[in-house]
């Protein structure tokens, strides 16, 4: 299979290749226009066009684990021209691929957001901007603030998307948190307060057929095991979880980078975590830590059409005519110790993220970042 095919493949999250179509209103492409933010000990970077976060790292590392981008080549037809799908971008009115009637009428692959332009509304210091972007095709808007913390690294994302129409609809928004090497090799670990899972390869119509718990997952319907903490093997997966407690984490941790990576939510906002790992050409090539507001990986005439709840939750919202909802998370870096292997736990108390961790020799560390961000 060609590289392009296949990634249409994996970005529609395995349910099959469908024709794409060009667009019939092309989007405009403009020069790539970086907006960056910085306090004393990090950095954080955002592509205008198509809105994604493309860098963020500690000063004194300079190591960006968001560097997973694909080429234009690899991008679905219906979504040329215009944004390349990278870093931490944002899904909006559907995670993958739209139907083969929203691709003739010209609607991109993760929505029109992710695709176009957005537009630069306000930088008040170096810590702070507001940004907006127009879907028409999705019929919305959203506007979204980032926030730095004073002095750690940390930020805080905040996105107030609005139907624009006279007529409600089901809705999706996910965060595409992808990150890439040299942060991402086979050591990198992965850690979650995630519960109940599926295997998107094996959700439809029934995700609790496969039912497991995280991070010991299965490979196939024989249940072959696969740990989802470890980067190690070859596999290339979905795996979709649901969380029991209010607030959802996920953390990366590369030992041998010294670094750590997270991010914290509210699950009334984002309830499903989607882990996603992928091969290329014989090396690992992205871990997608994507939380949102969808779980089975199907159009939403699919999702309709049999009951795909999972724990009674939906794989949808709806987003009814001028209804706006917000939703916020932070992100945030940590330098560990070598030695690290693991996050035990995670606690997010007055604006303090506590993480209790673990080393090879025994040893339980706690480390704290207290900011002026909450959730």
């Amino acid at each position: 299979m060609k590289i392009a095919s296949r990634f249409v493949v994996i970005i529609s999250l395995l349910i099959g290749v469908l024709p794409v179509y060009a667009n019939k209103k092309k989007a405009k492409v403009a020069t790539p226009t970086i907006v960056t933010l910085s306090n004393s000990t990090s950095q954080l970077s955002i592509d205008l066009q198509g809105g994604a976060i493309v860098d963020f790292h500690l000063k004194a590392s300079k190591i960006n684990p968001f560097t997973w981008k694909v080429t234009t080549e690899q991008m679905p037809a219906n979504n040329k021209p215009g944004a390349v799908f990278q870093g931490h971008f944002l899904c909006l009115g559907r995670w993958g691929a739209p139907t083969e009637g929203e691709m003739k009428a010209g609607v991109p692959h993760n929505g029109q957001a992710g695709r176009d332009t957005w537009k630069l509304e306000s930088a008040q210091n170096t810590g702070f901007a507001k940004m907006t972007a127009n879907a028409p095709n999705d019929g919305i808007t959203v506007e979204r603030t980032v926030q730095m913390d004073a002095t750690n690294a940390a930020y805080k994302v905040t996105e107030k998307v609005k139907n624009v129409t006279s007529v409600g609809r089901l809705f999706n928004i996910v965060q595409h948190a992808t990150i890439g090497a040299p942060f991402l090799d086979s050591t990198t670990l992965i850690d979650s307060n995630a519960k109940q899972g599926f295997l998107q390869t094996m959700c439809y119509p029934n995700p609790a057929a496969y039912e497991f718990v995280f991070p010991n997952a299965y490979a196939d319907s024989t249940k072959a095991p696969l740990n989802l903490r470890t980067s190690n093997n070859k596999d290339s997966y979905v795996s979709t979880h649901i969380f029991t407690d209010s607030i959802g984490w996920i953390i990366a941790a590369t030992p041998n980078k010294k670094m750590l990576v997270g991010y914290i939510w509210k699950t009334k906002d984002y309830p499903w975590l989607n882990l996603w790992q992928q091969w290329l050409d014989g090396k690992l090539w992205a871990k997608g830590l994507e939380f949102g507001t969808t779980g089975v990986g199907k159009s939403y005439q699919e999702l309709l059409a049999v009951d795909t709840r999972f724990h009674g939750r939906q794989s949808y919202l709806f987003l009814d005519a001028t209804e706006t909802v917000a939703k916020s998370y932070i992100g945030f870096e940590i330098q560990i110790p070598a030695n690290f292997t693991g996050v035990e736990n995670l606690k997010f108390i007055n604006n303090c993220i506590e993480i209790d961790a673990k080393t090879s020799n025994g040893e339980r560390k706690t480390f704290k970042i207290s900011t002026n961000l909450n959730l």
